[in-house]
């Protein structure tokens, strides 16, 4: 019976390894996604700038409605962005407060199992189930908070990093570059 107490706790420790190499690559894939966000905007700016400072010199180009269509697309991008971190927030409090409830609970049941034992054997059983369950409730929140905190970066970046792509390929097209 000892032995599949520690082998469920090892199998707990391993899936929260697979927890921890998903966080990790959602953060990989948002660090990259910011990366990459960074030089389709200074593609855009360049595009955008070489089109403003052909603008001096010919007042017609003024009425370009490349000039007008930046500032909607950014309220746009804002916007769509600022939604899908409304919506990520939620999840973001729901992990933040099981960091705190999680191994209060898994401590709490323990501590109950303390009032059934018989012997020095039940006891000390009690005690590695409160330290186990304690720890690994504390690990799953974290690993829960991590990932929501993941997901939220990731949704905030994808209206933004979509909408810069997108014009930076639309003003390469226009501007034959």
């Amino acid at each position: 019976m000892g032995k599949r107490r520690h082998t469920a706790s090892f199998a707990d420790l391993m899936s929260s390894g697979a927890q921890i190499a998903s966080v990790y690559n959602r953060l990989m894939r948002t660090a990259v996604q910011q990366s990459d966000l960074g030089i389709v905007s200074a593609r855009t700016i360049g595009y955008r700038t070489a089109m403003m400072a052909g603008a001096l010199t010919d007042p017609i180009e003024l009425t370009n409605p490349e000039f007008v269509r930046m500032g909607t697309e950014k309220v746009e991008a804002a916007a769509e962005s600022a939604g899908a971190l409304a919506h990520g927030l939620a999840d973001l409090q729901k992990a933040w407060m099981a960091l705190f409830i999680a191994p209060a609970q898994a401590v709490t049941t323990a501590l109950c199992g303390f009032g059934a034992c018989r012997s020095p054997t039940d006891v000390l059983t009690a005690q590695r189930q409160l330290v186990e369950g304690s720890i690994m409730a504390g690990v799953n929140a974290g690993l829960h908070f991590a990932e929501s905190a993941a997901v939220l970066a990731g949704a905030g970046l994808r209206p933004i990093h979509r909408k810069a792509s997108a014009n930076a390929r639309r003003l390469a097209r226009v501007n034959g570059w």
